[in-house]
């Protein structure tokens, strides 16, 4: 990779951003998204793009160029930590999509700006970003895409506890994969798919699944495969008690999570070992460990790892019998947890901090209550048609 960046600085140096953004694409782009995660060094190659700002268009002729590049640095800031700062990209990115036709495009940015959103806990614009894309690729026929467009939706409707049609979703995305051969997308499926378990506080169905994405992550070895393979086996042995098997997952994605500079992974990484030291009484690296998520999950900004962090300090001082700060702590999780608001607020995040202000007979916050006049409307989309992809009714809590 190394003369594909020594010439792309190159050329830069020479203005000739046109054939810059060649070699990006052709020779860059992949290996620092996927293979190496190495989204602190794309973004630095993307930025020179902007020679005027990333708050103006790259300095590209086509509107597809200009399109791609945007989309690409928000991923490289997302992937760093800086999903609040990659959502103005993405939407633009969207913006021109749309004003050019070009649906299949739009839907890749819409899916990525779902993704972005939710983490920042705009829960509602993440799920209709998400069934716009699968209403695109519906009517596309674009199987891919589809299957992509159901995990962010799946894991949307996850995150807001809706639960048997988070299901629904998550599984016939996997059919997708599997129908198409895709062990990294099956891969994905079952680390989302335990994500979802571990929401509904379900670690003993979780485990399975985390352990089949840490196989599949073998397959095409795609680092961020292995780090939330790593963490959510992880959650998933502490959900049950298993503490050395936690303990050295968690370092593991700690660890890798920090050698690529994949903030995403790491906060949750870091929230869980302060929850892991907790049980183990010890008080003080568990706040330690805390420490570490304040700042760069109000950076993020990461509404949802804020909030786990928080719930997992209110509990930390319930155990040392700190009753205002507690209360306090858990007020916080509460406000963060909100996010829109019911329906669309943090389900497993709020349902943990009513509990604390219960425990404690603290009231609960004042809180604004959904406005659905402030959003677009929500596409009217299918979410299983009775097709080859057909999962059909899934009874789950």
């Amino acid at each position: 990779m190394m003369p594909g960046i020594e010439l792309f600085h190159t050329l830069i140096g020479l203005e000739r951003y046109e054939d810059a953004y060649g070699v990006f694409r052709d020779h860059l782009s992949n290996a620092t998204l996927w293979r190496l995660s190495a989204s602190r060094q794309r973004a630095e190659l993307l930025e020179r793009l902007f020679p005027d700002g990333v708050e103006t268009l790259p300095r590209l002729a086509s509107v597809r160029s200009q399109s791609y590049t945007l989309n690409s640095l928000a991923l490289a800031y997302q992937y760093s930590g800086e999903p609040g700062r990659a959502e103005p990209l993405f939407r633009r990115a969207v913006e021109i999509d749309e004003r050019e036709k070009d649906q299949g495009n739009l839907a890749i940015a819409l899916c990525n700006l779902s993704d972005a959103i939710r983490l920042s806990g705009h829960l509602r614009a993440a799920e209709t970003a998400a069934g716009r894309t699968l209403e695109i690729c519906r009517k596309q026929g674009n199987h891919f895409q589809e299957g992509v467009s159901l995990y962010w939706l799946g894991l949307a409707l996850a995150t807001c506890g809706v639960a048997s049609p988070s299901a629904v979703t998550l599984c016939r995305s996997l059919n997708i994969w599997i129908a198409q051969t895709d062990k990294q997308g099956e891969g994905l499926l079952n680390t989302y798919r335990a994500q979802r378990c571990l929401w509904l506080s379900q670690p003993r169905e979780a485990l399975p699944l985390a352990q089949r994405a840490w196989v599949l992550a073998h397959v095409h070895r795609l680092e961020r495969d292995f780090i939330r393979a790593a963490r959510l086996h992880a959650e998933a042995a502490l959900g049950l008690g298993d503490l050395t098997t936690a303990t050295e997952r968690l370092h593991h994605a700690l660890t890798r999570a920090r050698a690529v500079n994949y903030v995403e992974e790491e906060l949750p990484s870091l929230t869980a070992l302060a929850e892991l030291h907790r049980r183990q009484q010890h008080y003080d690296t568990a706040r330690e460990l805390l420490d570490q998520v304040w700042t760069p999950t109000e950076r993020g900004p990461y509404a949802l790892i804020h909030a786990d962090a928080l719930n997992v300090l209110a509990q930390l001082e319930r155990d040392q019998g700190h009753r205002e700060t507690a209360i306090a702590a858990a007020t916080k999780a509460y406000r963060q947890a909100w996010c829109d608001g019911s329906p669309y607020a943090y389900h497993f995040g709020l349902t943990n901090a009513r509990s604390h202000l219960q425990e404690l007979s603290a009231p609960e916050p004042v809180m604004p209550p959904f406005d659905a006049s402030k959003y677009e409307p929500m596409p009217e989309v299918e979410l299983d048609p009775e097709d080859e992809f057909h999962v059909g009714t899934i009874a789950e809590a």
